[in-house]
């Protein structure tokens, strides 16, 4: 799905979802200033609290966002996954643009997770975003829904940088990857790990 975005004196309109790598990975863009490359590209393996990469702008998580984003992936990762058809396409946007909201926004209150989430707002701040009402409306609930009752982490995330092209963030699953220890060779196009969007 398509969807606009601001960022500071940045705007743009993007194509909103997650990566599906070939091998079962699947990533979402936590920089919306940088693209993916074709052909071969490596990336580190870091911590969550350690990506993206700055610059450009957004920076670092910090412990307080990675832990905001960690709720959000234990809450709606696996339930993502379930949709089909349409819904399917409006739940992987609406997804993407809460991850952006998450990395993108810095004018919220890091001081902790729940002051931070409620200074949260996909249309106004330093982050803003528009898409479909079936879009925004997916993204509004799972924002509202941050937090609620504690803030979980029963998913394993890592994230992925590369100084010249967009950082993701994985979540960490079949496979053991060590943030801070070597690195994860991924291939645009063809190869043994290929990449296609989910729009």
């Amino acid at each position: 799905r398509m969807v606009d975005w601001e960022f500071k004196n940045h705007s743009g309109r993007t194509k909103a979802g997650f990566y599906n790598w070939e091998g079962g990975i699947h990533t979402f863009c936590i920089q919306l200033r940088e693209g993916i490359a074709d052909g071969a590209t490596t990336y580190d393996v870091v911590s969550l609290a350690d990506a993206p990469e700055n610059p450009p702008a957004p920076g670092p998580l910090g412990d307080v966002r990675a832990a905001v984003m960690q709720d959000l992936f234990s809450r709606y990762y696996n339930e993502l996954f379930t949709k089909t058809g349409a819904a399917a396409k409006n739940w992987a946007a609406a997804f993407q643009i809460v991850v952006w909201e998450i990395s993108h926004e810095t004018s919220a209150d890091p001081a902790n997770e729940t002051i931070y989430t409620a200074g949260l707002d996909l249309e106004d701040g330093k982050a803003e975003f528009d898409a479909s009402n079936n879009v925004m409306n997916i993204a509004n609930m799972m924002l509202d829904n941050l937090g609620d009752g504690g803030f979980l982490s029963n998913i394993d995330l890592v994230g992925l940088t590369n100084r010249h092209h967009q950082d993701q963030i994985m979540v960490v699953e079949s496979m053991t990857v060590v943030p801070g220890i070597g690195s994860l060779a991924i291939l645009g196009g063809v190869g043994a790990i290929g990449r296609r969007r989910r729009r």
